[in-house]
């Protein structure tokens, strides 16, 4: 994909920021559906760097967020991550670009362990996580209930090592 872009998010992307989450997120994955008021209020939760983004054409095509899991320097080698790519452009390698991304971007910066959340309904999102080399390192049993069903959340990780 010769006219994808991955760059850290700045401000001017929050508006496309917003509309894609709000898009994406819902009861079939995420506990909660994720829905942004205002730019403002994304730029409180999320703010300019705090992720990367995948730009196609001057469109953000999807993201990934990143924080450390704790403040205590023994976990600081740790990377908890979100990833969100816009249903138009699902199935075309921007999830993978974006993982990849992370990956060297955080092997560069000391990170030897990213890890993730994904509902045990969401089978899609599950594979793709085991096709990039993520493994499952531990399951919340019945954690949610969504739709009047009881949900797992599965904890996954990639080691990263040079």
């Amino acid at each position: 994909m010769n006219d994808l872009i991955i760059r850290p998010s700045v401000k001017s992307d929050f508006g496309q920021l917003v509309e894609l989450n709000n898009i994406i997120w819902n009861d079939e994955n995420t506990p909660q559906p994720i829905y942004w008021e205002s730019e403002d209020d994304y730029s409180k939760h999320c703010p300019a760097g705090s992720q990367f983004v995948a730009i196609i054409n001057d469109k953000v095509a999807g993201y990934v967020g990143f924080k450390r899991p704790t403040k205590l320097k023994s976990n600081n080698h740790v990377l908890e991550i979100i990833i969100g790519v816009d249903p138009s452009f699902q199935g075309k390698g921007i999830g993978k670009a974006l993982l990849d991304h992370i990956f060297e971007w955080s092997k560069d910066n000391g990170t030897t362990k990213l890890s993730l959340r994904v509902l045990s309904t969401n089978a899609g999102a599950i594979s793709f996580y085991l096709k990039n080399g993520f493994k499952e390192q531990g399951r919340l049993i019945n954690e949610f209930k969504i739709g009047g069903e009881f949900v797992d959340d599965i904890l996954m990780y990639k080691e990263l090592f040079n």
